[in-house]
């Protein structure tokens, strides 16, 4: 029990010991308790007994003897045992009867001493039994043995035997040289070679200065011999065949002088004031927050305590921390836990805040963030911290430029598509404001903005098909309105809403007949009356005369400026009075009822015409003076697959006599479809809706010299005659 409580109570001791400056263990052999560390390259007699002689003048004196060691020295029963462990000093009687011995004419032996540790080394003594070597050298590790430094070289002639190497003297505590004291060939027997780690000539204020401390740590110290010392063969016996037998190193005994090294903060080796290692050059765990520093004078540089906030139990020092803090604090602490974060663990990581309501210290002081990444810059990083010198506010999400919301997740108004690649977050809708709902905004999601009537497009920015003028209205965009009978389609151009017309027409509806160019009615079959037969004399039906004579002449008209275009075709025919036209008629598209139409400059005369394959019915009509056109009261019955004759006899009954010439001047005939009573343009446009595209006389082309009829203008005859006959 009291030698437990001498252990327990040695290092307070220690530590007390040395007061409040630096303090060193005292220095002793450090070979004592280390024969199992200590080596030699060659012992004599290891594996079976080898012989060996000595050197001497008496010719009884026995010269040659064994060397067996197999076993450790025993006076008694071993006593020519000479292993590498005889030579740590023992302070035995007769110790001069033990000594190690290498084998026989090996010039390079090295003894070698591993400590477990690093140590101070202060001096060696060897004690040889033989001659000293005649060139040697003493190294040191401080790293167990991965590298060497040359601590002093030894030889009898320093320049043969290391050429590259001062003979000194030194001009330096640091500097290397070769001694030449230590390797005479005198005294035969216990000559000493004595190496002291600083050398006495220099003055050292203090030695526990890193620099000089350097010089003096080691874990490891080799002694490695060189050379042997031989003599002539002359005086060995005529007995002795091998000279070598007698050249071996043999010493007595070896002195390591040191101690364990503690940097100055012990006076014992044992662990104190939270350092580690067994020379105390290290803080122990936790301890790293000042630089770890030997003890120097009054200053004991103990190591301090890290400061982790209890969020870590582990922490390394690092140097530049602790210029950056002015000596203040280098600790580093190492696996922050509980979300926390930083140097002392005083911080909250990465997507994660301090409680304001809670220390740092406190286990649960770090909240995770609960911003949208999407939204958020830096990802979904929130504040991290209450600070109104920085105007941060804990877990406060600093959202993108086009993001807003406590979680910054939804788009600001007017912009849509959040998005984590987006630098902004959101982009605007651009809306465009003429075909935009006034008050609007866009859909968040997509961006689709809520459109005008007739606007359409994800930014509203153009007009529906048959729709155009966007921004050029208060209503938006304007339906087309292209002329059913002028235009191709419904289609007109977005900008300037242009229909496309048909040939010849012009204007944005497609509803004006270009210059040169006049509208025909829908149902109108035109012949003009300069291609028809002239008809002479006022012949009956049935003993027509046919020919060419002066009382039909072709008169050609142009149109010129600022006079209306009031014909077709080419001209008139001027027909004299009781003269006639012949009209042939193959161009029935279905069989219909037709009004008979004549168009005339004004004379008043009295027609008469007929309509037949052979013959069919004779009328009379008036064209009055004042009219542009006469009809036939009565409709005629025509079909298709059938040229029919349309005969046309003009007179005038008021003559003033028999050989009183008068003309008139004839434009077209044309026959008209008549229109059922009822049809309204409702029904033309059920009619429209049913007929589609399947008219079969789409590609009937009517004379250049006339305006042409459209494609819905045939769809409108067909419509009529479907309706007149009572067909879809």
């Amino acid at each position: 029990m009291i030698l437990q409580l001498v252990l327990l109570i040695r290092p307070q001791q220690a530590q007390d010991d040395c007061g409040a400056g630096s303090c060193h263990p005292a220095i002793g052999d450090l070979l004592l308790g280390r024969s199992k560390q200590l080596t030699a390259s060659s012992t004599c007699g290891l594996k079976s007994p080898q012989k060996y002689c000595i050197i001497g003048y008496l010719e009884a004196e026995q010269k040659c003897f064994l060397c067996d060691s197999r076993y450790p020295y025993n006076p008694y029963t071993q006593h020519n045992s000479h292993m590498i462990e005889n030579i740590i000093t023992t302070f035995e009687p007769d110790r001069k009867k033990k000594w190690w011995q290498s084998e026989n004419g090996i010039d390079h032996v090295s003894i070698r001493l591993d400590l477990e540790t690093l140590f101070q080394f202060s001096h060696l003594i060897l004690t040889f039994k033989t001659f000293r070597p005649a060139a040697m050298l003493v190294e040191r590790s401080t790293d167990f043995g991965q590298t060497w430094k040359v601590f002093r070289y030894f030889a009898q002639d320093c320049a043969a035997s290391f050429p590259n190497i001062s003979s000194g003297p030194a001009k330096g505590v640091g500097d290397v040289i070769c001694d030449s004291r230590y390797s005479d060939i005198e005294p035969s027997t216990e000559g000493e070679v004595v190496l002291k780690a600083l050398d006495p000539s220099f003055e050292i204020e203090n030695p526990y200065v890193p620099y000089i401390q350097e010089l003096i740590t080691m874990t490891n110290l080799r002694i490695n011999f060189t050379k042997l010392h031989t003599l002539g063969d002359a005086l060995l016996g005529r007995r002795h065949t091998d000279p070598l037998e007698k050249y071996y190193y043999a010493v007595y005994e070896v002195v390591v002088r040191g101690s364990c090294f503690c940097n100055g903060h012990a006076s014992h080796c044992d662990p104190v004031q939270n350092l580690r290692g067994d020379a105390f050059h290290q803080c122990k765990d936790f301890y790293n927050d000042a630089p770890w520093r030997p003890a120097e004078g009054t200053q004991d540089n103990a190591c301090k305590r890290c400061n982790c906030n209890g969020h870590s139990g582990r922490c390394h020092f690092d140097m530049d921390v602790y210029q950056a803090s002015g000596g203040v604090s280098g600790g580093v602490c190492e696996d922050c836990q509980d979300n926390t974060t930083g140097q002392h663990c005083d911080q909250c990581k990465l997507f994660f805040y301090q409680d304001p309501r809670k220390a740092i210290s406190d286990p649960h002081a770090c909240l995770p963030c609960s911003c949208d990444p999407e939204g958020t810059l830096h990802n979904g990083v929130c504040e991290s911290r209450t600070d109104p010198a920085l105007g941060t506010v804990a877990g406060r999400c600093p959202c993108k430029e086009n993001v807003e919301g406590v979680r910054c997740d939804r788009c600001r108004a007017n912009h849509y598509g959040l998005s984590g690649s987006d630098p902004l977050g959101c982009q605007p809708c651009s809306c465009d404001a003429f075909g935009t709902l006034p008050f609007s905004i866009c859909d968040p999601a997509t961006g689709e903005c809520l459109c005008q009537q007739f606007a359409t497009g994800r930014r509203c920015e153009k007009c529906l098909v048959g729709y155009w003028g966007l921004g050029k209205s208060l209503y938006g965009c304007s339906p087309c309105d292209c002329d059913i009978g002028g235009s191709q389609n419904n289609l007109c151009s977005p900008e300037d809403g242009q229909c496309q017309c048909l040939p010849n027409i012009v204007s944005r509806q497609c509803n004006e007949p270009a210059p040169g160019y006049f509208f025909l009615p829908l149902d109108y079959y035109i012949y003009e009356a300069e291609h028809a037969t002239s008809l002479s004399g006022s012949a009956p039906l049935d003993a027509i005369q046919l020919g060419q004579g002066s009382a039909v002449a072709v008169v050609f008209r142009q149109p010129s400026a600022g006079r209306s275009v009031t014909w077709t075709g080419a001209g008139f025919a001027r027909v004299l009075s009781g003269a006639g036209l012949r009209y042939a008629i193959n161009n029935i598209p279905f069989a219909m009822d037709f009004d008979i139409v004549i168009r005339y400059e004004p004379e008043v005369f009295v027609m008469t015409y007929g309509t037949s394959r052979e013959l069919c019915s004779v009328h009379n009509c008036a064209l009055f003076l004042l009219n542009r056109i006469a009809v036939l009261q009565t409709p005629v019955c025509l079909e298709p697959g059938t040229e029919y004759s349309v005969d046309v006899y003009f007179s005038q009954p008021s003559a003033s006599g028999p050989k009183a010439k008068s003309f008139i001047l004839i434009d077209s005939v044309s026959n008209a479809v008549i229109i059922p009573s009822g049809l309204d343009l409702y029904h033309f446009e059920m009619c429209l809706q049913k007929l589609g595209v399947s008219w079969p006389y789409l590609d009937i082309q009517p004379p250049d010299y006339f305006f042409p009829i459209s494609v819905t203008q045939v769809k409108i005859l067909a419509c009529f005659w479907s309706h007149k006959h009572g067909t879809a």
